[in-house]
């Protein structure tokens, strides 16, 4: 009897521990796990996240940690995920990161007047991202939500598209083109800045010298 007194206090403690750990959390779901994203260009990515358990939950989602080092800039979004928000109701989040320029570029003047031609095999990252409970914001949800921190992950397969391209001569015309312009003003400020006497000198000087010009010509 004094055995199963003991078996049955250890399950009642330990379900009563197990229903504190349930007590917040969230699950995760998504549509796909591998994502097309783009060489050197900023992306963002949804993942909708539910909440069965009885508590509100402010979730975040975070890259891998084999990731983090190579995706940069990540932002990700917080939000409450209200208490018995079920899996047919989940609630999206969002998080972004800049994929690096992984592939070779034949630039003429530093960064500058690049072609690329996508010789390489394509790369992929691979990872699972982390769908964490974070400490509730009060500004956010009013009353906070869960201050426990649990977390889920998801599969993340990041295949990196290399589009191909020629050199862009358009930041070159454009320089040319404002140096022009840069000129033209000058020479024109130059010439008219002086006053008008001394302008009107210079082309009755220049009248004469064509005349004197004319005349030899004779």
């Amino acid at each position: 009897m004094g055995q199963r007194r003991a078996i049955l206090a250890g399950g009642i403690v330990l379900a009563l521990f197990l229903m504190q750990i349930a007590s917040a959390g969230v699950g995760v779901k998504w549509e796909q796990e591998s994502f097309l994203v783009n060489d050197g260009e900023n992306t963002c990515l949804t993942y909708s996240v539910y909440n069965p358990w009885p508590e509100d939950s402010s979730v975040q989602i975070e890259l891998p940690e084999n990731l983090k080092n190579l995706l940069t800039s990540q932002e990700a979004e917080t939000k409450i995920v209200p208490a018995n928000t079920p899996s047919s109701s989940a609630i999206p989040v969002k998080f972004c990161f800049k994929v690096p320029r992984v592939y070779a570029r034949d630039c003429l003047v530093g960064g500058f007047i690049c072609k690329q031609e996508c010789k390489e095999e394509q790369v992929v990252y691979d990872g699972e991202v982390s769908v964490k409970s974070v400490p509730g914001n009060a500004e956010m949800s009013g009353s906070g939500g869960s201050a426990t921190q649990m977390a889920v992950s998801a599969p993340l397969r990041l295949k990196i598209v290399c589009k191909p391209h020629g050199r862009d001569f358009s930041l070159v015309y454009i320089s040319l083109a404002v140096i022009a312009a840069i000129v033209i003003v000058v020479i024109l400020f130059r010439k008219y800045r002086k006053p008008e006497s001394e302008r009107k000198k210079e082309k009755l000087e220049h009248l004469k010298e064509e005349m004197k010009r004319l005349k030899g010509k004779k």
